[in-house]
């Protein structure tokens, strides 16, 4: 894998993670976690090395998740690659009905959030237009990702987006849990 240095400020963090920020709000019965963060890579990744870049990132989401098998083999992690429409729905549903315990943000402040996190997650800057946020979206590779580890409760608010931008060297996250 290329050497990576991880990007993440906390402006970016708490872009990334706006969708799901309610989650950690719900106060002490909540058990919400999310992690948010960006990393630079020295060279371009390619599409079959995204996983492996992942995982050697060492996310707290994934650190008890062992070694990746070779490609083919069966594995407790999964990286697919989706539309960037699916990652849109993911965002906005985190927001808009919120974790167990907090009925979310519905509409216009659904979308505002889950808009901040895909403009994040797609490296656009924090003013930049509508049009500019949906460029650079369209010119990202997208994914979900799972793991059965403990840091995630595998339950309905189970959450993994990524995205690589277009020059295949910047890749952000977006990870969180929560349970009743």
């Amino acid at each position: 894998m290329p050497a990576a240095v991880e990007t993440t400020t906390a402006a970016i963090a708490e872009a990334l993670a706006a969708p799901v920020a309610n989650w950690v709000d719900e106060g002490e019965q909540s058990e919400a976690r999310v992690e948010a963060r960006t990393f630079a890579f020295s060279e371009p990744l390619e599409p079959g090395a995204v996983p492996y870049a992942l995982v050697g990132l060492s996310p707290d989401c994934l650190a008890d998740l062992g070694q990746l098998p070779p490609p083919g083999k069966a594995t407790a992690f999964g990286v697919v690659a989706v539309e960037p429409a699916e990652v849109w729905r993911v965002l906005f549903a985190a927001a808009s009905t919120g974790g167990p315990y907090e009925s979310g943000c519905y509409g216009a402040y659904g979308r505002l959030h889950a808009w901040r996190a895909l403009a994040g997650l797609a490296g656009a800057r924090a003013d930049a237009s509508p049009g500019e946020v949906e460029e650079h979206v369209r010119r990202c590779a997208w994914y979900r990702f799972g793991a059965d580890t403990p840091w995630f409760h595998r339950v309905v608010w189970d959450l993994g987006v990524l995205a690589v931008g277009p020059d295949r060297r910047r890749l952000a996250f977006l990870a969180a849990t929560a349970t009743d």
